[in-house]
C-alpha cells in the first residue's frame, strides 16, 4: 500500500514542478496565461473531473463575439497538448467525421482554483510581468551603465 501511496506522491510531486517549470516558459506561457484568463481551464474542470471539451463546447461558454473563437482556442489548446498541460483525443461524430477534445492534465490541479479559491498560477505570473521583464532587458542595464559612467 505504502509504494501505491509513494507513486501517487511521486506523480503530484511531478505535477507541480511541472507548474512550476511553466512559468520560465516564452510562448507556451502567454498562452496558458490566456487559457486561465479565458477561465477555460476552470471551463474543463467544472464538466467534470475526466471531461473532454471541444474548443467550440468551451467557446460557447465564453463572453465573445468572435466567430473564429473555437478555432483560436483550437490553436491555443493544440500548442498546450504538445506541452502536456492538457491532454488532447479525437472524438468520433455521429456523421463518421471526428473533432479534438481536451481534458485536464495533472498539471491543471495547479493552475486551477482549489477548494479555497487558491491556485499556483498568479505566482508563476509574476516571472512575467511587464515590469520584471524591463528591468531585466539588456537595453535598460546597458542604458543605465551608460548614464551612470558618464558623470
Amino acid at each position: 500500500m505504502s509504494e501505491i501511496r509513494g507513486g501517487e506522491e511521486e506523480a503530484e510531486n511531478e505535477a507541480c514542478l511541472f507548474a512550476m517549470s511553466i512559468a520560465t516558459w516564452a510562448v507556451p506561457f502567454h498562452v496558458v496565461k490566456a487559457i486561465i484568463d479565458l477561465n477555460v481551464f476552470e471551463i474543463i474542470r467544472r464538466s467534470g473531473g475526466a471531461a473532454q471539451l471541444s474548443a467550440a463546447e468551451i467557446a460557447a461558454q465564453l463572453d465573445t463575439a468572435n466567430p473564429d473563437a473555437a478555432t483560436v482556442l483550437d490553436r491555443m489548446l493544440r500548442l498546450l497538448a504538445a506541452f502536456s498541460v492538457v491532454t488532447s483525443s479525437l472524438r468520433s461524430l455521429p456523421d463518421g467525421g471526428s473533432e479534438r477534445v481536451y481534458g485536464l492534465a495533472p498539471v491543471c490541479k495547479y493552475l486551477t482554483k482549489n477548494e479555497d479559491g487558491v491556485s499556483f498560477a498568479p505566482t508563476s505570473f509574476i516571472s512575467h510581468d511587464r515590469v520584471l521583464t524591463q528591468v531585466w532587458c539588456g537595453a535598460y542595464w546597458r542604458g543605465h551603465v551608460c548614464k551612470c559612467s558618464s558623470g
